[in-house]
């Protein structure tokens, strides 16, 4: 019972840290220019903003496992189901030419992700935005003279804890090989070979078995069958050599 002159009042919302991660897969451009001027997640009938900093990224800064940390905040516990991405700018530098990327409803409603994920109670939750270039621009006009670039984003979001990594070094490294995981006929993710070291690193993989392939361009390739990634591990495939 409430006694007289007595209010009664709601608990306080549990909080936690939400942190929104960006890495992108190689693309055949010479750069990729995203200017981000907020970054949200969805709870509630409600966008929480997680930056609402302006921010230019080079999306091809950002691949062979590397992240960068477009957004964080104390948020309430619980569900979300969307991630917000407003854009002010982008551009697409191709063959020494800069070009202006159409980028629909961008600067307006945003680019909304769906993302479904549960945020517990005093944690810290780490999304990652796999945001794939190469699929997510699309030309317009004739290749060698196009009209233009638009953004179609393809993008892949996934729980840091959630997900492993595959990695290992390619020996005759001096052809630009490029690695890639695949999945059911699918290239879930791809890497770039390290022209120094060889090394590369296919991230951010939900568990399960994938075919490792990595050619160059002189047809040189590898081929690895049920690769086994498990959540919150590398798995190491050792020194590689094309054949």
């Amino acid at each position: 019972m409430i006694g007289c002159g007595e209010e009664s009042t709601a608990p306080e919302p549990q909080q936690a840290t939400l942190r929104l991660w960006l890495t992108d897969k190689p693309a055949a451009f010479d750069a990729v220019n995203i200017t981000f001027t907020e970054v949200s997640a969805h709870r509630n009938n409600q966008w929480v903003v997680l930056s609402g900093q302006t921010q230019t990224v080079n999306l091809l800064d950002w691949n062979n496992g590397k992240t960068l940390l477009l957004g964080q905040a104390e948020v309430e516990a619980g569900a979300y189901t969307q991630i917000r991405l407003q854009i002010a700018a982008a551009e697409v530098v191709w063959q020494g030419q800069s070009f202006s990327l159409d980028v629909p409803s961008g600067a307006q409603s945003g680019l909304k992700l769906l993302a479904n994920f549960e945020v517990a109670a005093g944690s810290t939750y780490d999304l990652v935005l796999d945001f794939d270039a190469q699929r997510s621009i699309v030309i317009t006009g004739p290749r060698q003279q196009p009209n233009g670039f638009k953004l179609k984003p393809v993008i892949r979001a996934a729980a840091l804890a959630l997900t492993g990594s595959i990695s290992g070094t390619v020996v005759n490294r001096e052809a630009l090989p490029m690695a890639y995981a695949i999945a059911g006929g699918d290239t879930v993710t791809a890497s770039v070979i390290e022209s120094g070291t060889g090394f590369f690193r296919l991230a951010f993989l939900p568990p399960g078995g994938y075919t490792v392939s990595i050619a160059d361009t002189l047809g040189r390739s590898f081929l690895q069958e049920q690769v086994p990634v498990t959540a919150g591990k590398d798995f190491g495939l050792g020194t590689v050599t094309l054949q």
